[in-house]
């Protein structure tokens, strides 16, 4: 599965590992933005709205709201995509479907803008969290040296693997995208923040 090969630790079942990490940090986060909403949706705002603009139109936001099917598809069409099983893809959605009101805070059935930012935000800070856990190994809650050199190389070698080939203009938007993502203006560093900031901003360059 491509997804979670992205992020996967060098372990005896790597996709387990990933696939069960992922839950938990997802868990972790909902539970503090459903318990924290107000400091959640500024972490989720401090990000801008350029880096989630995209994928709300390519999902259906061009008249103001995503609606739970246009959602639906618009997940299932990136899910393909990157090669995540249905296995996964059915439980990522069950998981989405559990704390949809958190996101959903008008409780209209649909997610404008705002409440859309909310849920991507909170996908991106889930994988961040994953990430981390999996290259962080001095514990310091951020990426460096060595660490980032193997996410990168993680990333290379599935790119790879998967026949992706990057031109060099995508590659050009990948370095700014990266670069973008960074809070502090050290490259050599990634906190959960800036990897999260850069996997949507990423993300926004294979949608154009």
């Amino acid at each position: 599965m491509k997804l979670f090969g992205l992020v996967a630790a060098a372990a005896a079942s790597p996709l387990q590992w990933a696939s069960n990490t992922w839950w938990n940090e997802a868990l972790n986060v909902y539970d503090f933005a459903a318990n924290n909403p107000a400091a959640f949706s500024e972490a989720v705002n401090s990000v801008g709205n350029a880096s989630y603009r995209p994928s709300f139109n390519y999902c259906g936001g061009n008249d103001g709201v995503v609606s739970p099917q246009e959602l639906t598809v618009c997940a299932a069409d990136i899910a393909n995509y990157v090669g995540m099983s249905s296995e996964h893809q059915n439980f990522v959605y069950n998981f989405a479907s559990k704390y949809w009101s958190v996101v959903d805070t008008d409780a209209n059935g649909a997610l404008d803008f705002e409440e859309y930012k909310l849920a991507i935000g909170a996908f991106a800070a889930t994988n961040a969290r994953v990430i981390i856990e999996a290259y962080d190994n001095n514990g310091d809650g951020q990426l460096s040296g060595s660490e980032l050199t193997a996410w990168k190389n993680q990333a290379v070698t599935a790119f790879s693997n998967w026949d992706w080939s990057v031109d060099g203009q995508t590659f050009a938007a990948l370095q700014a995208a990266y670069a973008n993502a960074q809070t502090d203006g050290d490259w050599n560093t990634c906190s959960m923040l800036e990897i999260a900031r850069f996997q949507l901003n990423a993300g926004n360059v294979f949608l154009q």
